[in-house]
């Protein structure tokens, strides 16, 4: 009976797994489909964004869904989203690049659908994180080796102890020149127009809440300001 029991409870964590396994590599699959997938011509002159879905429907092949009601919360009129472009043997990603960048749009891809919704919202939702950024604050000080003078034996020489002197010229030493710093390094405008999103702390560490992708620059961003120290 336990063996029966073991061999069910297996079963059924595969059956578990096994979904959210496919889903991320059907993700995976269509990220590369749209970065290699070429558009031979393309031609739009004051065309609504939802004839353009229509028609990129048809022309790839491929599951494009708008987030009306991420839009509509977003203060953003779909109809008034107009479309004009003339190109030619364009990549998908470059031309969605182009077309949704100026309405401050952009494309999540979930499964095997490409969702057209707002830049905010192809972030994720933010998480917090602490970071320890002590190795990076403390206060470094300049110090005076002894001099190296061969001395006769049986003979001693005093030497004049000189105090260690703090460096003034190290910028890292509050955590507000690490938060500058890493903002800037993360892209200041990425903090500037999400309201939802923060870094604080003190001189020991700093809490950063933000989408996960945004996490991950940040941990990118930690290690060149690591370095500088």
């Amino acid at each position: 009976m336990r063996r029966t029991a073991l061999v069910l409870a297996v079963l059924a964590l595969t059956f578990a797994v096994a979904p959210a396994a496919d889903a991320g590599s059907k993700t995976a699959a269509l990220v590369a489909k749209v970065k290699q997938t070429r558009l031979s011509k393309v031609r739009f002159e004051e065309t609504k964004l939802v004839d353009v879905v229509k028609w990129l429907r048809v022309a790839t092949g491929m599951n494009f869904h708008i987030k009306k009601a991420t839009l509509i919360k977003a203060g953003i009129e779909l109809d008034d989203i107009v479309v004009t472009a003339t190109l030619d043997k364009v990549k998908l990603s470059t031309f969605l690049e182009i077309v949704l960048e100026t309405h401050d749009l952009g494309v999540k891809i979930k499964g095997n659908v490409i969702y057209i919704t707002t830049k905010k919202d192809t972030y994720g939702k933010p998480v917090s994180r602490i970071y320890g950024i002590s190795h990076i604050t403390w206060t470094k000080t300049n110090f005076h080796g002894p001099e190296m003078n061969l001395n006769p034996s049986g003979e001693t020489f005093d030497e004049e102890y000189t105090p260690e002197v703090v460096d003034e010229d190290d910028p890292l030493t509050s955590g507000d020149a690490v938060i500058e710093l890493v903002k800037e390094l993360t892209g200041l405008a990425l903090w500037e127009d999400n309201d939802d999103w923060s870094i604080s702390g003190t001189d020991t560490y700093m809490v950063v809440k933000a989408p996960k992708s945004i996490q991950l620059k940040v941990m990118k961003a930690m290690r060149v300001v690591s370095a500088l120290k």
